[in-house]
């Protein structure tokens, strides 16, 4: 399958220095977040095939899920304005928010947005809902939420490759991880042992990464750092949040990053890597999501700057 080529996309993601830690470790961050101002990260790996995909099979809509401020919705949106293929987001829940800013991006880029009950978005195309929605066009392509196929998987792949191809030799890559399909796909094709930070208190994480990847791959789940769950942070994760875009100068998500990369850090101040090791940390993207936080935030301290 040849894959979808998109103008300003900034491929292989580059790959920066941080210096040496006070631990004697080398920490190294992919910048993911910078493939594409408008949907780079994880979401493009996960998006790039399955736009393919769309265009080979000759589909006329391209239909996929996702929460009111699902970052897949955000990024699907603004792929599909660029490429010209029409797109219908089924966004969970039936309570429409005219000032939601993940939406309103979403409509600008011209998705069609539908909102559904609860019970028929936890069914997908099982639901009866769905299928009449999914009548309405003659040909439909649709990519689950959060782009987690088999496609998505693939483009996942491409991480690790491209951290072969960079040149660096790696002792540990840390990764933040939802429903797996970007560990997954990145721990296919790596070479590296693999730290997997489960930010959303995945409880089936560890098995959806082992039905994806070769047995013989070096992987380890990390269950202490998701602050509460989904969606939860707390004073200590915001003020980690802010001061790292001080003292790195790149941005940081509550949903993922943040807690990724805090999972990073005090890994190394606990002295999981031995000195003269060199960490990557991949900084899946994820930053529409800073918009959608702090437009639900309603304390002042607990704020992204």
């Amino acid at each position: 399958m040849n894959s979808i080529q998109l103008d300003g996309l900034r491929l292989p993601s580059p790959i920066e220095a941080l210096g040496l830690h006070p631990s004697g470790v080398e920490l190294y961050v992919k910048r993911e977040d910078l493939i594409h101002p408008a949907f780079g990260g994880n979401k493009w790996r996960k998006l790039k095939y399955n736009l393919s995909e769309y265009k080979l099979g000759e589909y006329t809509q391209l239909v996929t899920f996702g929460g009111p401020f699902s970052n897949h919705i955000a990024a699907v949106a603004q792929a599909c304005r660029i490429e010209k293929i029409p797109c219908v987001g089924l966004i969970r829940g039936t309570y429409v928010d005219a000032d939601n800013p993940t939406l309103i991006a979403a409509q600008k880029a011209g998705m069609r947005l539908i909102h559904l009950t609860k019970e028929a978005y936890r069914e997908k195309e099982a639901a009866a809902e769905v299928r009449q929605i999914l009548s309405e066009f003659s040909r439909p392509f649709v990519v689950p939420e959060g782009g987690g196929n088999a496609l998505g998987f693939r483009g996942c792949t491409e991480i690790s490759q491209e951290i072969i191809a960079q040149g660096i030799a790696f002792d540990a890559v840390v990764i933040p991880s939802g429903t797996g399909t970007t560990a997954a796909g990145m721990i296919a094709a790596s070479q590296t042992e693999t730290l997997v930070v489960n930010v959303l208190k995945n409880p089936s994480l560890t098995d959806v990464i082992a039905h994806q990847v070769p047995s013989d791959k070096r992987w380890q789940i990390l269950s202490e750092y998701h602050f509460g769950g989904f969606a939860k942070v707390d004073q200590v994760l915001i003020d980690f949040i802010n001061s790292c875009s001080v003292e790195y100068g790149f941005q940081l998500d509550p949903i993922y990053n943040g807690k990724g990369f805090y999972a990073t850090l005090d890994l190394l101040a606990k002295g999981r890597f031995p000195k003269g090791s060199k960490v990557l940390y991949i900084l899946t993207g994820g930053i529409q999501g800073i918009t959608a936080y702090n437009y639900r935030c309603k304390r002042e301290a607990l704020r992204i700057k």
